[in-house]
């Protein structure tokens, strides 16, 4: 019983569905896409603006003249720059390298000792209890 009902509650969303698929179509088959962006007013023509300020700012433009030996010597002194900074930054995560390894192999180090204690602990407890036993 509940297949068919879900059949046809499946085949009633399918006759729906194209139904209203068909009604919209039928609605705007006749209306055409391209009036409707002729008939827009948002874009505005810009061209005249651009003749107009133009037509007096040619003549007085001025030109920058460029240095190129002066940008070498900019960029070779921000490259020398960028490598001492990197130099240094490579010291101090070596350095801090070196000490998170030695912290590190302190506490397994302690941890080691922690466990082989606790360890000694349960194997004698478990002793303890065969001789009562």
């Amino acid at each position: 019983m509940a297949k068919k009902f879900s059949k046809f509650l499946m085949f009633t969303a399918l006759a729906g569905a194209a139904a209203a698929g068909a009604y919209y179509y039928l609605q705007n088959k006749n209306s055409s896409y391209s009036d409707d962006m002729d008939d827009d007013d948002d874009y505005d023509d810009f061209s005249d603006d651009l003749d107009d300020d133009t037509e007096g700012k040619d003549s007085t433009r001025n030109y920058v003249a460029l240095n190129l030996e002066q940008a070498e010597e900019a960029a070779k002194e921000a490259a020398e720059t960028a490598a001492d900074a990197a130099k240094e930054a490579a010291e101090t995560a070596g350095e801090a390298a070196a000490d998170a390894a030695q912290t590190a192999k302190e506490a397994a180090k302690d941890i080691a000792e922690t466990t082989e204690s606790k360890i000694e602990e349960f194997f004698d407890d478990d002793d303890d209890a065969s001789d009562s036993v």
